[in-house]
């Protein structure tokens, strides 16, 4: 299983590093599917993508991400507590660190949204795909999760999706710049519940 894991980081970084290199060659695949989502507009479609990249905003994500650590904390499961805060920090991280290295320029025209940063990747699909990812792993991982598994991953698969969407239907980023945050994000994810995994649990002392 370790060596699978590896394998998976390896093939999730050479796809983001793939698109990376040939982004500008997408140009007119991204117009077209970015017109197409625009063409789509409707009031009551636009609240809830709106509300949706809400959700997907990195403050919203941080505080959850904090909220879960403390939980974890609190009911003496510091390495769960640890892979989340990691995992969210690092995905703060790389996402505007990334922007600042690849430098591409956001779509000129039909934002609904207010932005002020480079568009590759984007930021809000990549924390959401690490943080709603290292979450639903989480919650995999519990017993009383039972058969309510395959609906908990649906359910953070489909929100992280429909995350990304939302930023290109609002106006503010090319079908590619999302499918990076993906990439990029489900690659540091990978990485995280890898370690997490071959890692041995942290002593704790009695319960008092």
């Amino acid at each position: 299983m370790p060596a699978v894991r590896v394998a998976l980081v390896g093939v999730l970084a050479l796809a983001a590093v793939a698109l990376t290199v040939t982004v500008g060659r997408l140009v007119t695949l991204d117009t077209t599917w970015r017109t197409w989502l625009i063409d789509r507009r409707s009031p009551p479609l636009t609240a809830v993508m709106t509300g949706i990249t809400t959700v997907g905003s990195t403050p919203v994500l941080v505080a959850v991400a904090i909220g879960i650590s403390v939980w974890r904390l609190a009911g003496h499961h510091p390495r769960e507590a640890l892979l989340v805060g990691g995992t969210t920090a690092g995905a703060v991280v790389l996402g505007p660190l990334l922007k600042s290295v690849v430098e591409r320029s956001r779509p000129g025209d039909a934002h609904l949204v207010l932005v002020n940063s480079w568009a590759y990747p984007s930021g809000h699909s990549l924390t959401s795909t690490a943080v709603i990812g290292v979450l639903t792993a989480l919650a995999f991982r519990r017993p009383a999760a039972g058969r309510r598994r395959t609906a908990t991953v649906t359910a953070g698969a489909a929100l992280v999706v429909a995350v990304g969407i939302s930023r290109v239907y609002l106006g503010v980023h090319w079908p590619t710049d999302v499918l990076a945050g993906w990439l990029i994000g489900a690659s540091w994810l990978a990485v995280c519940l890898l370690m997490f995994s071959t890692s041995g649990p942290v002593r704790r002392g009695s319960p008092r």
